[in-house]
């Protein structure tokens, strides 16, 4: 008789290979070299491109969350408690400064220059808002 999968034990199997291995990934991530410069690579954007291509003209991510449930996504929240979130956010307090540094100082200067407020929202969103917003994505795109 062929061999078969056992539904029934992928779960815990996953999770016992899982733990078995998590030190070898964390020496082997931790001390790895040329990452960032392969995945920033010409070639690597390609791939990345062509793979993008494929999954929006095939609308993968809508045919994906066809397969799951509001339940599903609360499910994997309770699991993972309010700890399961502030843990991991807290420890991203310094990627989020380095990241967001760059952006501080577009919103400073530009807001240095902004009209008075007036007591029209409309126009303040246009004359205050607006320009910030302008600002931030002239930046995210390099222009």
């Amino acid at each position: 008789m062929p061999r078969t999968i056992k539904l029934a034990e992928l779960a815990d199997n996953y999770r016992k290979g899982v733990a078995a291995k998590s030190d070898k990934w964390y020496n082997h991530a931790s001390t790895a070299s040329g990452v960032i410069a392969a995945g920033s690579s010409d070639a690597a954007e390609k791939n990345y491109n062509d793979h993008m291509t494929i999954a929006l003209s095939n609308k993968l991510r809508q045919k994906g969350l066809q397969k799951v449930t509001d339940a599903d996504y609360q499910a994997g929240v309770r699991a993972a408690g309010a700890s399961g979130y502030s843990q991991g956010a807290q420890k991203k307090a310094d990627k989020l400064v380095k990241k967001f540094t760059p952006y501080a100082a577009t919103i400073d200067s530009t807001v240095a220059g902004l009209p008075a407020r007036t007591a029209d929202a409309a126009t303040n969103v246009l004359n205050r808002v607006s320009p910030i917003a302008v600002a931030l994505q002239k930046q995210k795109r390099g222009s």
